[in-house]
């Protein structure tokens, strides 16, 4: 049996279950591969790693809270292309496959890998597992394509309702965990414990939704409210077993239905796994024991947000649930609080984080950093030293908060990317759905989306100023002029000469 076959979807498992995964899920990558969609790894110790971006290992046992080491995959590389340059221009990414055949010609993919075989690789398709011919639809602004998002529709009429507290938007959260299988996130479901929308859903004689399968989320037989106090007529004043309270939005209703009233649970849409406490040092890291003896979300910054909702991990920005400060935290929609902004010119330009599937987690976060232990070089081929970087998000230079409390879970002390080869169904990666820092692929701490030059580094993010002292706003300094991709050779990789 395929070891990531053993696991049960953590969209609509029961909480002892998804509890288990949860500790699991903080285990951390120990070594340095790259993936089979470009993007490089890294973790706390040295590891082989193999050339499709997978990691070998050997089998966890289960008696002992161990997950099994997934399968190495058979490269999963496009067609290929065969199609001759000459000319650097033609490979901006530098990774070796020119425009004309790049299927992610913004970012450095030289595997090509796309699952779903619709054109789009996979490290730049908002949608990986379902082809589709466009590769542009995000209504939230959340970096998930419409036709794979759980909440792609959902977090508009929550955010404009009167009926909803401020504290309890939606607020374009990414979390795609879906407690009841109905094929509305927890973050957008108006009846996050009760199914009910369209026959969808886990509980007897229902169909658990997985990603691909037909739904109208604006259906009327999907999240039935017909009084419009944002609370579905399925649920609507439940009180269910471990419950803190009624489904509602009052400080002692349970929205989420976890055991947690709304007042003090720090992500009232998320429910949080169930785990009995007596004292804080019984809770996973960040998290706290509260007075009715479970614990709550981690909130590693303090600021009263749990780390699933809070639009800066570990920047303290307790404006983001507040009138006012909840339109100033993230003015651009994407979900990345303009208190850890990396760059000022993303504070009202999306630059969403992108997304991957791991076996090991810890609060919605991939359990591994994007900067792999390669030089770093400036333009002009100058080291940059990676003590000198600066502050990075999580996850760019070192792991997320949470990682190292559960690496004795792990049968191998790391984490892997999981693909196609790794499951039953391209749908059951999403049960191992987690976020990665935005992209941000030459480690100048701007933001590619925002980036004049994002295969260059250059921190200071300059424009280009011709020979005539003419500005170029929109174009930057090292990747115009001298610096212009068709001036180096294709012999040095498309990089300055030394």
């Amino acid at each position: 049996m395929e070891p990531a076959k053993t696991m049960r979807s953590a969209r609509s498992m029961p909480s002892q279950v998804a509890l288990l995964l949860a500790l699991i899920g903080a285990a951390c990558s120990g070594g340095k591969a790259e993936t089979s969609a470009g993007e490089t790894t890294t973790g706390a110790t040295e590891t082989g790693g193999t050339s499709d971006g997978t990691e070998t290992g050997t089998t966890g046992t289960t008696e002992t809270g161990t997950i099994p080491t997934p399968e190495t995959c058979e490269s999963e590389g496009g067609d290929g292309c065969e199609f001759e340059f000459d000319n650097c221009k033609e490979d901006r990414d530098r990774d070796g496959v020119p425009l004309s055949c790049d299927n992610a010609p913004d970012h450095t993919n030289p595997g090509q890998v796309d699952i779903d075989g619709d054109g789009f690789g996979d490290i730049g398709d908002l949608c990986p597992t379902t082809p589709d011919m466009t590769n542009t639809a995000d209504s939230d602004r959340d970096g998930l394509g419409n036709g794979c998002d759980l909440c792609s529709l959902g977090s508009f009429k929550y955010n404009i309702s009167d009926a909803v507290p401020i504290a309890m938007r939606v607020r374009s959260m990414p979390v795609q965990s879906d407690r009841d299988g109905d094929g509305i996130g927890d973050a957008c479901d108006n009846c996050v414990a009760v199914p009910n929308c369209q026959g969808y859903g886990d509980s007897e004689g229902l169909t658990p939704y997985r990603v691909g399968m037909p739904r109208d989320e604006e259906a009327p037989d999907c999240q039935e409210d017909a009084d419009q106090d944002m609370i579905g007529d399925a649920c609507a004043g439940l009180v269910g077993p471990g419950a803190a309270g009624p489904v509602g939005y009052g400080n002692d209703d349970d929205f989420d239905q976890d055991g947690i009233v709304n007042v003090l649970d720090l992500c009232p849409r998320l429910p949080v796994d169930y785990r009995a406490c007596s004292g804080d040092d019984e809770c996973p890291s960040g998290a706290s024991c509260l007075p009715a003896g479970l614990c709550n979300h981690a909130d590693h910054d303090g600021d009263k947000v749990g780390d699933l909702c809070d639009t800066c991990l570990l920047v303290a920005n307790p404006e983001q649930i507040v009138d006012g400060g909840n339109q100033e935290d993230d003015a651009d929609g994407d979900f990345i609080g303009a208190a850890c902004e990396q760059d000022e010119g993303c504070t009202d330009r999306q630059n969403p984080r992108a997304f991957a599937f791991y076996d090991v987690q810890a609060n919605g976060r991939c359990c591994v950093t994007t900067y792999n232990g390669e030089p770093i070089q400036d333009p002009d081929l100058s080291p940059v030293d990676p003590a000198t970087l600066g502050q990075r998000p999580p996850g760019v230079l070192e792991l997320p908060p949470g990682c190292d409390e559960a690496l004795a879970a792990s049968s191998d002390g790391k984490a892997h990317r999981l693909s196609a080869c790794n499951v039953d169904d391209l749908a059951d990666l999403w049960d191992y759905f987690c976020l990665l820092p935005t992209w941000d692929q030459d480690l100048d701490g701007v933001p590619d989306n925002c980036d004049l030059c994002p295969f260059a580094f250059d921190p200071g993010n300059q424009i280009y100023v011709d020979e005539n002292d003419k500005e170029w706003p929109n174009s930057g300094k090292y990747c115009s002029g001298e610096y212009a991709l068709g001036n180096y050779e294709i012999d040095n990789n498309c990089m300055p000469v030394p």
